[in-house]
């Protein structure tokens, strides 16, 4: 390690205010809500060119929360190296079908998804346009899923994390097609490992591939993906995505996006269903984001039904 020349440190985040009201399974209170995201980051460059960069978010409790550090320019090649729990290429990549505002099932029901180890500090190596084929390798790895972010130098990560718990890595290729201007594939696995299953705790493997496709203002979407579970109850979830966007000006745009997700497990089969509607404005640095959904079989219990419409103002500084 060399040592780094003085850089830059700033204070950036938005701020989100939001209308939601729903009907269906479950009950509310008012319907306004605020929340915000704020990120304290750095940057230099080491003696031999390396670049370095720093993050640190702090809770709405303003508490600090996930950090990272990049290494930029490794050994001369661009990939990056990082140590974070601010991200997972898996996690990156749950759902990427087109959309204006939110996701198919983002304000209503519950799905269990590809997550891969995101929420735990790892090492992460990503390396853009392999061998100039426009495709980019994002892997991440962590000595022990479940144990959170980082705590302090010469320490653990975290707490323990669940008992038994053993590590976990995710690997995603993704890039643009070659002579195929517009197409954008990408593929992803993931596997967290256990040592003692007879305690029911999860030993889980992740897997999912989507297509998207955009010409001038359309933008259309393919994904599927699945989590198998093994443990005491054993389980596998089975999730679809489709979505098409329309971008009417540079400020404004539309999308529909439905969404499934079957669960089956030892003593149960039912499958979720949305269907989404949204629209996003954009005025400097100020989105309006509107969201209509609804969901059949909602959290994975049949005949519950529930609507959730929610507009949101967020505003980034």
């Amino acid at each position: 390690v060399t040592s780094a020349n003085a850089g830059d440190v700033a204070l950036s985040g938005s701020m989100v205010v939001s209308y939601s009201k729903g009907s269906g399974y479950h009950t509310t209170g008012s319907p306004l809500g605020m929340d915000k995201e704020l990120s304290v980051t750095g940057s230099g460059e080491l003696d031999n060119g390396t670049t370095v960069s720093y993050k640190q978010t702090i809770t709405d409790a303003m508490a600090f929360n996930d950090s990272e550090i990049v290494f930029g320019n490794v050994m001369g090649t661009t990939a990056t190296l990082a140590m974070t729990s601010a991200g997972d290429p898996m996690s990156a990549i749950d759902d990427v079908t087109p959309t204006a505002f939110e996701e198919a099932n983002a304000v209503t029901g519950s799905i269990k998804d590809v997550n891969g180890i995101d929420g735990n500090y790892s090492l992460r190596l990503t390396q853009a346009d392999v061998m100039g084929s426009g495709f980019t390798v994002d892997a991440g790895y962590t000595f022990k899923h479940g144990a959170g972010d980082a705590a302090t130098e010469k320490g653990q990560s975290g707490d323990a994390g669940v008992a038994g718990n053993g590590d976990g890595y995710s690997v995603v290729v993704k890039g643009s097609v070659p002579m195929l201007d517009g197409l954008d594939v990408g593929v992803g696995y993931a596997k967290l490992n256990n040592t003692d299953l007879s305690a029911g705790d999860k030993h889980t493997e992740e897997g999912t591939a989507y297509a998207k496709y955009t010409s001038g203002p359309i933008s259309v979407g393919y994904q599927r993906g699945a989590v198998a579970v093994e443990a005491a109850a054993k389980g596998i979830y089975i999730n679809e995505y489709i979505g098409i966007s329309y971008k009417i000006s540079d400020d404004l745009s539309v999308s529909y996006n439905e969404a499934e997700s079957r669960k089956a497990a030892d003593t149960t089969d039912v499958t979720q269903d949305w269907s989404s509607l949204s629209l996003s404005y954009t005025v400097g640095g100020m989105t309006l984001g509107i969201v209509d959904q609804e969901v059949d079989n909602a959290t994975y219990t049949s005949g519950r039904t529930s609507e959730e419409t929610a507009i949101q103002m967020t505003v980034a500084f």
